[in-house]
């Protein structure tokens, strides 16, 4: 391992604005814990999820990112399991910079012939997705699935995994037309554009009875919506908010639908939660892309050094699939 003092990497500025600005800097290199493992970071994803965060999330300096792809370069005392040399890929914070320390309880071993730009697209979106998916909204397969927010990064994961896990009718809800076009017949049987009367539509595909589960990742403006095209006794899973965090619910109609609303976030997750996560995603979601079922689609990859370039892309919504940072 290099064991210089420092290493570069971005670290949250938060005293501009409330919301967070990236600044390349000189960092203190990580040491390693005894349930820890550090990590030369190769590869790391960049999430809209991490823009969204304000400054009351951060303390001061704290280090960006929220996924990674690298090699153990350090195995803590009580890690079992890891050695030197091997390929991991984690969903753990901290991972824009050059070393990253991971307890190693969240770190996933990368299948040989697996890519650093795949593995690095993997953990945030497919971990998400699954959970939500089995977890969460229990999916049987034979059932229908509406995945609202279907063009974003884990809704495309969700509805990836829909189609693996052996849905019926996967229907898929967007706000652009042009996205939703290049899903349609790949990872969605049907899609469907917001401005239209698309729970009615979301009825018809599904012969009346509406789909059994709803995977949300819009969450303000599409509650009412997600309902509407909720089968009896169907499951609804909120995840995003890419339309804000609060709505109007109607309680007459979950009533009447006798639906399950249920809420996810990782940010109120234990690490034994998050490690469950982990382990479910490397049985159930890995075979699928060592075997080529599936692959997380990448829209560009940028150095460490534009960083703010691929901050402002995300920001922008000029993205189509995952950002990744070149971390080395």
């Amino acid at each position: 391992m290099r064991r210089a003092s420092e290493v570069k990497g971005l670290i949250v500025d938060t005293s501009a604005s409330l919301h967070p600005r990236l600044v390349l800097a000189e960092l203190p290199a990580p040491q390693v814990g005894d349930n820890e493992v550090v990590v030369r970071v190769e590869m790391a994803g960049f999430n809209r999820a991490d823009l969204a965060l304000t400054a009351d999330h951060y303390r001061p300096e704290t280090i960006a990112g929220s996924e990674l792809a690298g090699e153990v370069v350090e195995v803590g005392r009580h890690c079992v399991g890891f050695k030197m040399g091997d390929r991991v890929m984690a969903l753990s914070r901290g991972s824009h910079a050059e070393f990253a320390a991971v307890d190693c309880r969240l770190a996933v071993p990368i299948p040989e012939g697996v890519s650093w730009q795949v593995a690095a697209a993997l953990p945030a979106w497919y971990m998400t997705a699954h959970d939500a998916l089995f977890n969460q909204g229990e999916l049987r397969a034979g059932e229908t699935v509406l995945i609202q927010g279907v063009t974003s990064g884990v809704g495309q994961a969700a509805a990836q995994l829909a189609r693996l896990g052996g849905a019926r009718t996967v229907v898929g809800v967007a706000r652009s037309n042009a996205k939703l076009r290049q899903l349609v017949d790949t990872v969605v049987d049907l899609g469907l554009l917001m401005e239209t009367d698309w729970p009615a539509e979301a009825r018809k595909a599904t012969e009346g009875r509406g789909a059994n589960l709803v995977i949300d990742m819009v969450g303000g403006g599409a509650l009412t919506g997600n309902l509407q095209s909720l089968a009896i006794s169907g499951r609804l899973v909120t995840v995003g908010r890419l339309g804000g965090s609060s709505d109007t619910l109607d309680i007459g109609m979950l009533a009447f639908k006798r639906a399950r609303l249920i809420g996810v976030t990782f940010r109120s997750r234990s690490l034994e939660d998050k490690a469950a996560i982990a382990r479910s995603f490397a049985t159930d979601v890995l075979p699928h892309v060592i075997e080529g079922r599936l692959m997380p689609r990448i829209d560009r990859i940028f150095p460490l050094s534009a960083a703010s370039a691929a901050q402002t892309l995300v920001q922008r919504n000029e993205h189509f699939g995952k950002v990744l940072l070149a971390i080395r």
